[in-house]
């Protein structure tokens, strides 16, 4: 199995998929799309290593600026799905910040069927939750229908990536100092101590 998690930005990642990460971290491509700076780049790499994830790129587009630059935006990502081949590809909900939407509707483009034959056609695709945003911008047809279950472990390693990023911790009481109680909300409900939730897009079985 190979999967690509395409995070709008250094801590995206973590907070969406990290138990995920956690989870199979052999398995995981982690595809950044802005480039926040050094120290942002910094704690992403303590946040990976927490996770075990050893192959993490960065595209390098500016901050707040993907949606003035979505031709390219959608061709880097076409030729990371190229290179790489996923069986499933994680797209954040496109909720309320700019660079969200445009990641979530830039990788709905790569995922496409392409006339072209070094097109890669990802057989799944599963959009996840970042819980910072609790209203969204415009409607869709998203529902969460996929729970990935978690252990203590790997909601312990998630919970430590998140804790990595310093420098985007506003305050004690905030999602990203919280995953442990939202895993633990989202998994009781379905009968699991812990739980990553997802939409699925589209699933091709092969």
């Amino acid at each position: 199995m190979r999967r690509v998690v395409i995070a709008p930005h250094q801590d995206d990642e973590s907070m969406g998929c990290g138990g995920l990460l956690a989870k199979y971290p052999d398995e995981c491509l982690v595809v950044v799309v802005t480039d926040s700076g050094p120290v942002r780049q910094a704690e992403h790499e303590r946040a990976m290593a927490e996770l075990g994830v050893a192959t993490s790129i960065n595209l390098g587009f500016p901050d707040g600026r993907t949606p003035q630059l979505m031709t390219d935006l959608v061709r880097a990502i076409d030729a990371v799905l190229a290179e790489h081949r996923p069986d499933e590809v994680y797209l954040p909900y496109p909720s309320l910040h700019q660079d969200h939407i445009a990641t979530y509707e830039a990788g709905m483009r790569s995922a496409r069927v392409s006339m072209s034959v070094e097109h890669h056609f990802p057989p799944a695709v599963l959009v996840y939750d970042i819980a910072a945003y609790d209203v969204n911008l415009y409607p869709t047809d998203l529902r969460w229908n996929v729970f990935e279950p978690l252990t203590e472990e790997q909601v312990s390693k998630k919970a430590r990536a998140c804790a990595s990023y310093v420098s985007e911790i506003p305050a004690e009481i905030h999602p990203i100092n919280s995953v442990r109680q939202i895993a633990a909300a989202v998994g009781l409900v379905r009968l699991l101590p812990y739980a990553e939730q997802y939409a699925l897009v589209r699933q091709v079985r092969r």
